[in-house]
């Protein structure tokens, strides 16, 4: 007869001993050194290990709330409440500088649907042109108060040179001697606007899958930027 050592998820431990049963059958074990208490098998899939993590990752890979739903065999409300307990940061920790060689960013604006087709929730951020990785981020409409709040983000760093598309918040917010304006210098920006869309898919501009609430919207893109390039 084969036996299997059961070890505790938190601490590792394999000092285990079971601990009755639930409602639906399912074995419990309880951890003397935490204490903790935990099963092997679960009715619901949402409750396994891991679930919520592949919740998140599927966001990050093109599939929306009922593909995710579909796949892991779980509910809908159950996928909406993964990302909304994500608590992304704006602008990253690390104040990065080249030696002596300053940054050089380039902002640009990316919009997207929420609620509904009729309004567009803008995305401001900067793009380290050397690092080819986002340095700060924020959420508003296209205007110059949060143009204003972009650059404010932006202050901790050493900034060499700014460069933007003609859209007159910069020209009016940012100074003439370190800045450039024009497509033709915001290529790399504008490319990772494209690997954004591909990648998130309540960034697509056909389709029905855009955000229904801002606050989901906010979390799933600055959790998604958090760890693609501020990590």
């Amino acid at each position: 007869m084969a036996s299997i050592t059961v070890h505790c998820p938190r601490c590792n431990s394999g000092r285990v001993y079971r601990h009755g049963k639930t409602p639906a059958g399912h074995v419990r074990y309880r951890c003397p050194t935490c204490p903790h208490v935990f099963q092997l098998t679960y009715t619901y899939e949402a409750r396994k290990p891991g679930v919520k993590d592949k919740i998140v990752d599927m966001a990050f890979n093109g599939a929306g709330v009922r593909d995710t739903a579909r796949v892991l065999k779980i509910g809908i409300n159950t996928v909406l409440r993964a990302p909304k307990k994500l608590t992304p940061r704006q602008v990253t920790t690390e104040k990065v500088v080249l030696d002596d060689v300053a940054l050089i960013c380039e902002l640009d604006e990316q919009w997207a649907y929420v609620g509904n087709k009729h309004p567009r929730h803008w995305l401001w951020y900067a793009f380290d042109t050397k690092r080819k990785r986002v340095v700060a981020y924020t959420f508003g409409p296209r205007n110059d108060e949060t143009c204003r709040r972009l650059l404010s983000l932006l202050s901790p760093f050493q900034i060499g040179f700014i460069t933007s598309d003609d859209w007159g918040s910069y020209a009016r917010k940012l100074p003439s001697e370190i800045h450039l304006s024009g497509k033709i210098f915001t290529q790399r920006i504008e490319r990772n606007n494209l690997t954004r869309r591909t990648r998130i898919k309540r960034l697509a501009r056909k389709t029905i899958c855009f955000s229904r609430s801002v606050e989901l919207h906010k979390k799933v893109i600055g959790a998604f930027i958090a760890r693609y390039h501020f990590n």
